[in-house]
């Protein structure tokens, strides 16, 4: 399958990630559904769905990328991830609280699952954004601050990785690949649902500023 530069396609990342080399794609900066009840276009975000999904994209995110990032926002799920796919490192995103729950309380920080690391990257473990926005922002029901995939990109890239390829396999509203693109970064990414597909593309590729768009193909 060839996959275009700066693309959103609409498809389901496990099948699509099976296409590809190992360690070709050099961040994946994702944000999987969470396993808590929200209402998404066609996935229904149980814990056991979640559970299924990631032990079958997260060995494939692992494979085919040299750096991974990607939340686990359940905290009491940390132990499962560690005992199937322990992660190398943990990055703290404290966000504030929106009142979420926790078993204390409030819900003011989230882990970031980190897997391998491009060369010469040195970054800090924790980073501090404003709260996610609000539900339904984006025709999505959780979407992410765009200064959290910026702050995330830009120490990736830091000064040693100018043309790195970022992409994303849950791109939902788009904000992980509208930043790629404003930092002039190639990207690609998909997701399994055809109006998030459309809301993406639409907020990315059709948002003027930033890099201009290089053509071909990745693969």
């Amino acid at each position: 399958m060839s996959l275009l530069m700066n693309d959103i396609v609409n498809g389901d990342c496990r099948d699509l990630m099976k296409t590809i080399g190992d360690k070709k794609v050099d961040l994946i900066l994702t944000d999987p559904p969470y396993g808590i009840g929200l209402e998404y276009d066609i996935y229904e975000d149980t814990i056991e769905n979640w559970k299924e999904l990631m032990t079958e994209a997260l060995p494939e995110i692992i494979r085919i990328s040299k750096m991974a990032i990607l939340p686990c926002s359940q905290i009491k799920l940390l132990p499962w991830i560690y005992k199937k796919f322990p992660p190398d490192w943990l990055i703290s995103w404290y966000k504030g609280s929106l009142g979420h729950n926790s078993f204390i309380g409030f819900n003011d920080w989230e882990p970031l699952l980190v897997y391998g690391r491009l060369p010469k990257v040195t970054m800090h473990d924790y980073i501090q954004t404003k709260a996610s926005p609000k539900k339904g922002t984006d025709n999505h029901p959780c979407p992410k601050p765009i200064e959290w995939a910026l702050e995330i990109l830009k120490a990736v890239r830091g000064k040693h990785h100018k043309h790195i390829t970022v992409f994303d396999p849950f791109v939902g509203s788009g904000t992980v690949l509208l930043a790629a693109k404003l930092l002039g970064l190639t990207f690609f990414g998909c997701d399994i649902s055809p109006k998030y597909v459309e809301v993406a593309r639409a907020k990315v590729l059709g948002v003027t500023g930033g890099a201009e768009l290089k053509k071909g193909f990745l693969f």
